[in-house]
């Protein structure tokens, strides 16, 4: 079968391989025929060796997979042959904290094999059924950004009917993170510099507001876009001086939930803010399998729609990642591992 492996090395080390079919490899497994994979920004930066460093093999890439279930093992009685399903992104997390021996089972980085590929074996615990209303394609963008969105806003967010909701950029997270908002109930301020994506997402994503984070005093505008209340929840993918800026434009009791660190790993918090205010800050690693599925559930009951920008045919998958690491999209990039 055909697959992509990255090593660390670079873009140019993302390299289609034939590799053997896999076999299941225990009864408690599931085949699967992949059909399509999306792309995370932690994809790009394993590639580029920014995520875990240089691997000591190549290993076969990406987290994101929906796909059609084409065996089962003797011991699975949730899934059947047929069944539309995306993985959850690590082989074992089923509830409750994340763990240290769970940690190391996040696929397609740090020597872990991913997804990309036409076909994989995945612990059956470790799925979910694709929402019926959604294509593969869709599907297959559940996986990270969905899922770390819905942690965000809902798992450890718990944003309420009428609060204020506050994601960064166009990304796959703060995409999913404004259409779970609205889902909610909850009003969206979303921060971009692009004039363009700023109409996009309010004409086809219902986004409330938007503003320039290149406006250094952007959090006084969101103060006066909420009547001087402050946002409830912030979904932050930017870090470094981001979060700083996050912090003070929350409200009483705000949760602030720290994805990203695409403006740096260190931020310099007025202290006094926190306290005052009582925010909570948490970090986010996704969430387990019992998030994913109640996730599914309500994407199910509300209609919802992930936002796909592009999708790229399988033997594209280098123009995908380099279409992601130029930073023009809104929401997701696929690969359409099967027509």
């Amino acid at each position: 079968m055909k697959a992509f492996t990255v090593d660390g090395r670079g873009l140019n080390h993302l390299n289609m391989v034939e590799l053997p079919e896999p076999a299941l490899p225990g009864p408690d497994h599931v085949l699967v025929d992949v059909h399509a994979v999306s792309l995370n920004f932690r994809d790009l930066m394993v590639a580029l060796g920014q995520y875990g460093g240089v691997a000591d093999r190549p290993f076969v890439a990406c987290s994101d997979m929906a796909g059609v279930v084409t065996q089962i093992g003797s011991q699975v009685t949730t899934l059947r042959v047929g069944d539309r399903v995306f993985n959850a992104p690590f082989r074992h997390w089923p509830a409750g904290t994340m763990r240290p021996e769970w940690a190391r089972t996040f696929v397609g980085g740090a020597g872990v094999d991913g997804v990309l590929a036409e076909k994989i074996a995945y612990p059956a615990e470790s799925l979910a059924q694709v929402p019926t209303h959604m294509s593969l394609e869709q599907g297959s963008t559940l996986t990270v950004a969905g899922l770390t969105a819905w942690a965000a806003v809902v798992t450890h967010g718990h944003v309420l009917p009428g609060q204020w909701v506050l994601a960064h950029g166009t990304g796959g997270v703060s995409i999913f993170a404004a259409q779970i908002a609205r889902m909610m109930g909850a009003r969206t301020i979303l921060t971009t510099s692009n004039k363009q994506k700023a109409t996009l997402v309010k004409q086809q994503l219902g986004v409330e507001h938007t503003i320039d984070y290149r406006d250094n005093d952007w959090p006084t505008q969101v103060q006066q876009l909420t009547g001087k209340r402050g946002v409830d929840v912030v979904v932050e993918v930017a870090g470094g001086p981001s979060l700083a800026r996050s912090v003070r434009a929350c409200g009483y009791g705000a949760r602030i939930a720290v994805i990203g660190v695409l403006a740096g790993i260190e931020s310099s918090i007025n202290i006094v803010d926190m306290l005052h205010h009582q925010i909570t800050v948490r970090g986010i690693f996704m969430e387990s399998v019992q998030e994913l599925r109640a996730m599914a559930t309500a994407f199910e009951a509300h209609q919802l729609h992930p936002h796909i920008d592009r999708a790229f045919p399988f033997d594209d998958a280098p123009l995908a990642y380099e279409y992601l690491h130029s930073q023009q999209h809104i929401g997701k990039v696929v690969i359409a591992v099967r027509s």
